[in-house]
């Protein structure tokens, strides 16, 4: 890519040449944008529109007719978690952050660079729509650094919605409620009262436009460097007075925060190993403190093109005309209605993985899992990335490569920020951790670096997997007819939904789009029906397929534990079983059967069960989970074409087989 310079600002630039305090004190109000229909609201104000809300009204005679309890009980209740909830957004404490944050991000980060372009369609927004900002999320960073970027550049500050969590770290949850921070539980499913009440101060928040609205469509920070599949529960909230009339449009921001190094990194490792994380609390942050002394390298922040949300329905075909005749203060979103927002989320995500920024280092890390023993020489490394940076380039990864510097030199850049995951000796290079393991106790001890080397790895997903899944379309052959890949294309799609970004209606397009790269880089040709692998494509199609052999592997291993477990088995859940295959694995690697530590991931292992229910090997019903072993083996037949097994596992990999057809859970 070009230099930063050229595209970017240095958010942090000017805080090297000026008093961090003279920052914080600036005058800013007069610089805001606004929108044209702006209400200003104080936060007693706020609070009583909420509690004074038809929605409110509405629900609180329901609850009393149906649980036979006094209308003032419920009101109180309602007050507890309103008061839980709402932020305490302030101008002063905005500064008092700003002047923390300028300390903090100096010492963490060398550079934090925002586009250009981005910032200025950005302020144009908000004249004529409520904002809403939805950023990535990878670490907590994340929004302490978009509150921090938008005082900068003289932008009105978010309203943010945060975790519940965070309300148990006393003094920080205080600083974070005045930043804007308002709270929210993790889940609420059934609880009326609970979502009439955070439905309304939502949208209140929104309809106002005082502010943007920020959130994670993800709903939590992804550990593993992929994206995680998008939740529309808060977005349908967003929506809903877009559909309603109550806004005549809505502005959507994608966001793209790349870091060459995420704060969290071992503590998101041992996550996916089943190692619980600790309890958000004050005394947790201050032992924290520690990685001041760190280096995180850069950070690189990408504000995408506003999306319309006016546009975008009206391309989808939505008839907002239904809602005419209902009542506006109760929810309602059609099936129509709900398949467009979820749409929505996958659109933006896509627009979100099209300018993340894969820092070198992903290339360093790719290379280096992919090697025997995970080890190679230095000389090796040089010359592989050298052709990875041109390969990835050429298939639209954005490469935060600086310009006209050589590949040695930037390794040894990168090498400075994650010096503690690698041990350089001599000419050779090799990822820190032992060498041997006996037991699978000491497997999983060390896994983390393992762990977290397949979480850089995974950053290379969003550019490469689209040619990567073409690439395995071949299963192994040299050529195909375009149907036949198309076909394997297709069930490829649906086994990785939940590793991988699709959009449900552009499946052939992309597959199309792909083959025609492909074959204008001369990585394939087409010979009439005929499409072939070239010779000089063919380094380039097997690191593409190796690219997924991890996903390959594990998906295969929870087949055939599935198709050899018990019968018994009552009452599981995706997490409990994934945390009992996980242990069989361990055992597997620390016996020398398998090499491949990516395949004790959590999360790999849940996307697998929920895979197989999605391909109908396993089904849900009231009295339990069935898994259909005849499905089962031709998912398991059907990722061998992919890859080659290890020997050992075909033979002794749990031998106990399923006595029927089927096997209730």
């Amino acid at each position: 890519m070009a230099h930063p310079s050229d595209e970017y600002l240095d958010l942090l630039e000017p805080r090297r040449r000026q008093y961090d305090i003279s920052f914080a004190l600036k005058h800013t109000a007069s610089l805001l944008p606004e929108y044209q229909y702006v209400t200003h609201m104080s936060k007693a104000e706020i609070r009583t529109m909420v509690l004074k809300s038809r929605r409110l009204k509405h629900t609180v005679e329901e609850l009393v007719a149906s649980q036979n309890c006094e209308e003032k009980e419920v009101f109180a209740e309602a007050e507890t978690i309103l008061d839980e909830m709402a932020h305490n957004f302030t101008l002063n404490n905005i500064r008092f952050l700003a002047y923390l944050f300028s300390k903090a991000f100096k010492r963490l980060y060398g550079h934090i660079y925002v586009n250009k372009s981005g910032l200025e369609k950005l302020r144009k927004s908000y004249r004529d729509s409520p904002v809403v900002l939805l950023p990535t999320h990878r670490s907590y960073v994340d929004f302490l650094l978009i509150s921090y970027m938008m005082f900068e550049y003289n932008l009105p500050l978010p309203y943010i919605a945060a975790g519940a969590d965070f309300n148990n770290m006393k003094f920080v949850n205080t600083i974070l409620r005045f930043a804007g921070a308002f709270y929210i539980r993790r889940s609420f499913g059934s609880d009326k009262l609970y979502w009439a009440i955070f439905t309304e101060y939502v949208q209140i928040l929104v309809i106002n436009g005082e502010a943007p609205l920020e959130f994670f469509i993800e709903g939590t920070r992804s550990r593993t460097g992929k994206f995680l599949p998008p939740k529309r529960g808060l977005l349908q909230v967003v929506v809903e007075p877009f559909m309603k009339g109550r806004v005549p449009d809505i502005s959507l921001i994608p966001i793209s925060i790349s870091y060459d190094r995420i704060l969290e990194e071992t503590l998101h490792s041992r996550e996916m190993l089943g190692i619980p994380k600790p309890k958000e609390s004050t005394s947790g942050l201050f032992k924290a403190s520690s990685i001041f002394q760190e280096n995180f390298g850069n950070i690189m922040v990408h504000l995408g093109d506003p999306v319309s949300l006016k546009q975008m329905s009206l391309i989808s075909g939505v008839d907002r005309s239904v809602h005419s005749l209902a009542p506006r203060f109760i929810f309602s979103m059609n099936a129509q209605e709900q398949q467009f927002v979820q749409e929505l989320c996958l659109s933006v995500q896509l627009m979100q993985q099209r300018h993340m920024a894969v820092s070198p280092w992903v290339l360093s890390a790719t290379l280096l899992a992919m090697s025997p023993g995970y080890q190679t020489s230095l000389h090796n490394m040089y010359r592989d990335m050298e052709w990875l940076k041109g390969a990835a380039v050429g298939l639209g990864t954005k490469l935060n490569w600086p310009v006209g510097k050589m590949v040695q030199s930037v390794f040894e850049e990168q090498l400075a920020v994650h010096r503690a995951m690698v041990v350089v000796d001599g000419d050779n290079i090799r990822l820190n951790a032992p060498r041997k393991v006996a037991t699978a106790e000491e497997v999983m001890t060390a896994a983390t670096v393992y762990i977290m080397l397949g979480a850089y790895r995974n950053h290379l997903l969003p550019s490469l997997a689209q040619p990567a899944l073409v690439s395995l379309a071949f299963c192994g052959l040299s050529a195909a007819t375009k149907d036949e890949l198309l076909a394997q294309y297709q069930f490829l799609v649906t086994l990785f939904n939940r590793e991988l970004t699709f959009h449900p209606k552009t499946t052939i397009d992309d597959f199309q789009s792909t083959v025609r790269r492909l074959q204008s880089s001369s990585v394939i040709s087409v010979t009439g029906l005929q499409y072939s692998i070239t010779s000089s494509g063919e380094r380039l199609i097997s690191f593409l397929c190796s690219l997924l052999h991890p996903f390959l592997l594990g998906y295969w291993v929870v087949c055939r534990y599935l198709l050899s477990c018990p019968c018994s088995l009552d009452s599981v859940t995706e997490q409990s079983l994934a945390k009992t295959i996980q242990k069989e694995i361990a055992s597997l690697i620390a016996a020398g059967d398998l090499k491949i530590y990516d395949i004790l991931s959590l999360n790999l292992l849940c996307n697998a069960i929920l895979s197989l229910v999605q391909l109908g090997g396993i089904k849900r019903s009231k009295s339990g989970w069935m898994l259909i072993e005849v499905e089962i083996s031709k998912t398991a037949d059907k990722i061998s074409e992919y890859i080659e097994l290890p020997a050992s596992l075909l033979t002794k990999l749990f031998a106990k087989k399923l006595a029927g057809p089927a096997a209730k859970l």
